[in-house]
């Protein structure tokens, strides 16, 4: 869902020409980071629209390594959608299945993972997110995410019932903002950042680690 939603935010549709170009960019800093010899998985951690499918999966492909975004494994365990299951049975039990997958993820072939906006909120979920990997937090402001959620807000679980979109981004940021930090071991500032930039900002630390 992120990834057809945010393509345009991060400047990688509008036509044939511009994902040409977006490509022969992507495979201009594909030869450093595979040089970078990662020998764990990558880990994308924030809040929800801050784009971590698209850079996901971007990021994915230079590297050759497998993309997988928990909230497709959630799914996949659960057999149907994170909204129905969410509306049905509650967000406590959301939260049981998404660190059954968590547990998992250390066990994964090395890849790139794209992570639920709230599972840094158990801090079972917290440590083992930490030892599975090269933790990545794609921080963006709550100014640059409310005109991105927008579109989407009727079809995402409410996270505060009854308020404003603007309201709950704010106050879902301040809440989730340190824990994303204190499992984080880099931090993105991706305001005005394009997609590839933000690969090429994740490409230095691998490359320098």
């Amino acid at each position: 869902m992120e990834e057809t939603l945010w393509t345009k935010s991060w400047g990688i549709s509008g036509g044939h020409r511009n994902r040409k170009s977006v490509g022969k960019e992507l495979l201009k800093v594909m030869e450093n980071i595979s040089k970078a010899g990662q020998e764990h998985s990558i880990l994308l951690v924030g809040v929800r629209g801050a784009g971590k499918t698209t850079i996901g999966h971007a990021l994915a492909r230079t590297l050759d390594l497998p993309f997988y975004d928990t909230d497709r494994l959630v799914e996949e365990r659960l057999g149907e959608s994170i909204p129905v299951f969410w509306a049905r049975e509650g967000e406590p039990a959301f939260r049981e299945v998404e660190t059954d997958i968590v547990k998992m993820l250390s066990g994964l072939p090395k890849g790139v993972i794209s992570t639920g906006g709230g599972i840094v909120l158990r801090k079972e979920n917290r440590s083992l997110l930490s030892s599975a990997g090269t933790v990545f937090y794609i921080r963006l402001k709550p100014e640059t995410l409310i005109p991105r959620l927008q579109n989407s807000w009727g079809s995402r679980p409410r996270l505060i019932k009854e308020i404003p979109l603007e309201a709950e981004v704010k106050e879902v940021f301040i809440q989730r903002d340190p824990l994303y930090q204190e499992v984080a071991h880099h931090v993105i500032e991706a305001d005005g950042h394009g997609i590839i930039q933000v690969v090429q900002i994740i490409q230095r630390y691998l490359v320098e680690k």
